[in-house]
């Protein structure tokens, strides 16, 4: 009698149990809704239609969509990825649209310039935008979009560029570009060769918020660059870091007027200066361009002195 009394008292708590179970299970699997706001920027365009609901990515899932590019977006602290599917009335032509939310302006401006080179044709689509085959991507405010259509031949262009401007004027939040990118000097930079590192600048745990440029140099190119330090103590400390670890590898930093001169082992020189809260300076100058480094390194600081100071 008693076995019987435990058995029974068991089967009663597994039936109870098995409700519970199944609605974890279902909980578990139920996919999670995407923003709204973020939805709302897939637009719905004349002539075509989407293949199916609008799917969504977190950080946690971003790798099942992009699998090989996911890390270099979750280093720049991705948010969520809204991805739709379209496909032409009465033909065989289709179309992707993904919109990134990045989280900040910065951001996003940091991830689209690690995707795009000097050499992809530039459109004047949301903030800043370039073709690549029959691609185009753009940057408005948080967000980067990227559209990518097949089958339409000569209209890819056309069509591409319709689009994305239907996608930039749902966008409220563009509010320019980061201040550091439109402080680099324009007498001869790269076009399109501006980037931002969040972290790990010049392969350094301890620089961040990184900006950096390409710079003519005769018939060769060397780099500018600015290190948002926040605070004018913040970037002094990392500038005294800088110098003390290539001082510590062997590199003799040399004091010049508008800072420190250090040549590597490689036949290299890198220029240092500091304005405000801002470290910046020239790097990848090779032998016998040191003077056009130096005259970087007074270019940008020249910049930097002149530029609007945040109210």
């Amino acid at each position: 009698m008693k076995n019987m009394r435990a058995f029974t008292i068991g089967v009663l708590t597994a039936a109870l149990a098995a409700p519970l179970a199944f609605g974890q299970a279902q909980a578990e699997v139920q996919p999670r809704r995407g923003s709204p706001e973020l939805i709302k920027l897939v637009p719905r365009l004349d002539g075509w239609a989407p293949t199916e609901a609008v799917r969504s990515y977190f950080p946690d899932d971003l790798f099942e969509y992009i699998n090989g590019a996911a890390e270099s977006y979750l280093s720049y602290d991705f948010r969520e990825l809204a991805v739709g599917d379209f496909e032409r009335s009465g033909g065989d032509a289709t179309m992707t649209l993904e919109v990134y939310d990045m989280g900040t302006a910065v951001n996003a401006f940091g991830i689209f310039g690690a995707e795009r080179y000097p050499d992809n044709a530039a459109v004047p689509v949301g903030e800043l935008g370039y073709f690549e085959g029959e691609a185009l991507n753009f940057l408005a405010g948080r967000f980067y979009v990227k559209m990518l259509a097949f089958g339409l031949g000569e209209g890819t262009e056309p069509f591409l560029r319709e689009a994305g401007r239907k996608v930039a004027s749902g966008i409220k939040t563009a509010g320019g570009l980061p201040a550091l990118v439109l402080a680099f000097p324009k007498e001869g930079l790269v076009a399109r060769s501006e980037k931002y590192i969040k972290k790990n600048f010049m392969g350094y745990e301890f620089l961040r918020d990184g900006y950096v440029a390409a710079y003519r140099a005769g018939e060769r190119e060397i780099e500018g660059f600015f290190i948002d330090g926040r605070t004018e103590k913040d970037a002094e400390a990392m500038r005294v870091k800088l110098v003390e670890t290539l001082a510590a590898d062997g590199q003799t930093p040399e004091t010049i007027p508008l800072g420190v001169r250090v040549r590597n082992r490689y036949g290299q020189t890198l220029f240092v200066g500091r304005v405000g809260a801002v470290v910046c300076g020239a790097m990848r100058v090779p032998a016998g361009l040191e003077e056009a480094g130096q005259s970087l390194l007074r270019t940008l600081t020249v910049s930097l002195a002149e530029r609007p100071r945040p109210k």
